[in-house]
């Protein structure tokens, strides 16, 4: 059929093209023949053109429709990581109040620990002390008794020998 259409579009824009009257212009078969050659063309060139276009029109519709998936899978992922970035925080959070609240036990229990060996420290410094005073007072006790043993010719009697034990020991 497109063979017939084309044959007598081609035969009847020569019959309009050979006659032999001349008219002073040619612009009606050049018109002619433009609209032959138009639906010529029309008619070879429309269902590719269609087509091509049709085609064109599905690509891109397809590459928006994957376009449109991945922006929502994107959207998706970044909603996914917002809520992970919140936990984090969240934990963090946490893990602070956590750490501080062993800093202050742990700050607690050796002030506790200090004070309690400051409080042996001192105690055993005292007993120390009361121990060597001791040791000291029977150190001297025993010089002024030896010295009055060995002194025979001294003949003390008890306030003088308190005395000189007083003035030993102050």
């Amino acid at each position: 059929m497109r063979k017939e259409l084309v044959l007598m579009l081609l035969i009847g824009s020569s019959l309009f093209a050979a006659t032999g009257v001349e008219h002073g212009t040619d612009i009606v078969p050049r018109t002619v023949n433009f609209l032959i050659f138009v639906a010529i063309l029309y008619y070879l060139a429309a269902e590719p053109v269609k087509n091509f276009f049709k085609n064109r029109s599905g690509a891109i519709a397809a590459k928006l429709e994957e376009v449109q998936v991945k922006l929502k899978s994107a959207k998706e992922e970044k909603e996914k990581a917002q809520a992970q970035l919140e936990k984090a925080k969240e934990f963090a959070k946490e893990i602070e109040q956590v750490t501080q609240k062993e800093i202050e036990i742990l700050v607690k229990q050796i002030k506790e620990q200090g004070a309690q060996e400051l409080e042996t420290l001192e105690k055993t410094f005292n007993e120390n002390i009361e121990l060597e005073r001791r040791k000291r007072i029977r150190a001297i006790t025993k010089e002024v008794l030896e010295e009055l043993f060995e002194d025979k010719e001294l003949s003390l009697d008890k306030s003088k020998f308190v005395q000189m034990i007083v003035k030993k020991v102050a």
